[in-house]
């Protein structure tokens, strides 16, 4: 009795495994979005022109299309983020915005860039959000938003 008990406690996992997946779920699976490398550094750096032109497909991306893959072609690995909310890194970004960015209502209401900074307001379902993003060597390597410049974060 100890045996069969024994051999169903092992197997159960595997049968788990094996089960198909319901039809929800492989949905979910499919629109999940493709986790890019992060954006290597550029040598020689990117004049400030060619920066706005990448600030500028960077946003379109990130804001219009909403397409996460893209957008975080532009941010590097050890991209610093301000957020409180969040952990330094690439991955870590990452790791809270693709599940729910594709979902977002967003209306952009403007952006801005001046050298190495860019700037991106917009609306979502988190309310009126300004993103700053620094830039070095063609990519973003540090992320700031309105509320962590009046709370001295």
């Amino acid at each position: 009795m100890r045996v069969a008990f024994l051999l169903t406690a092992l197997l159960s996992p595997a049968a788990v495994l094996a089960a198909p997946t319901s039809p929800e779920n492989a949905d979910i699976m499919k629109r999940a979005p493709a986790k890019p490398k992060p954006c290597q550094p550029i040598t020689p750096a990117p004049n400030a022109t060619e920066t706005k032109a990448r600030f500028d497909k960077f946003a379109y991306e990130f804001l219009v299309t909403k397409n996460i893959t893209a957008a975080f072609e532009y941010i590097n690995q050890g991209y610093i983020n301000h957020n409180p909310a969040a952990q330094n890194g690439f991955d870590s970004a990452w790791n809270i915005l693709s599940p729910i960015w594709g979902n977002q209502q967003i209306t952009v209401l403007r952006t801005q860039f001046t050298s190495p900074q860019g700037w991106l307001n917009y609306r979502s379902g988190f309310g009126e959000i300004v993103d700053r993003y620094r830039w070095e060597a063609g990519c973003i390597a540090e992320h700031a938003g309105l509320l962590n410049f009046l709370s001295g974060t």
